[in-house]
């Protein structure tokens, strides 16, 4: 079975617009373009650099984004591989492993690593179209919950 670019194009489509992505949009948005809501839908005029640094700062983050699927596309075939050749082992281990997270998780053994936590505090918004790009590369951990079904689904085909 093989999916078409049209068929590729509508389930990102429907992913996009899926509830958890979509909202996530606009603040995205205001916070690349350093501007907020009430700027942008305001009744002031708003100037048109705002518009301009909106536009170049969200080709940046969309950059961003593309070059992680990009990635995850070109090394599906690899994986796919991989996975296949060692899948009994694979097994064994990811059983091993939700077994120890079990009994992590019920207190019965304590794991120090899996109660560590790391934050990024920023003081101000990304720096410029770099710091959208980066935004972009980041913001797959938010998004994949929602698009990884599709996603995933259209890897394994591109793998197989």
């Amino acid at each position: 079975m093989n999916v078409t670019y049209f068929g590729a194009l509508v389930a990102g489509l429907l992913s996009f617009l899926s509830p958890c992505v979509l909202p996530l949009v606009p603040p995205y948005l205001c916070f690349l373009g350093g501007t907020t809501f009430d700027q942008l839908s305001g009744e002031d005029e708003t100037p048109s650099h705002v518009y301009k640094t909106v536009v170049l700062s969200s080709l940046a983050f969309v950059l961003g984004f593309t070059t992680v699927f990009v990635i995850l596309g070109a090394t599906a075939t690899v994986a796919g591989q991989l996975l296949i050749e060692n899948l009994d082992l694979l097994g064994k281990i990811a059983g091993v492993i939700i077994i120890i997270a079990g009994l992590h998780f019920l207190g019965v053994i304590h794991i120090p690593l899996l109660h560590r936590e790391a934050r990024y505090h920023a003081d101000a918004r990304p720096a410029g179209l770099l710091g959208a790009y980066l935004i972009g590369l980041a913001c797959d951990s938010c998004a994949t919950p929602c698009i990884g079904p599709v996603l995933a689904a259209i890897l394994l085909m591109a793998a197989g």
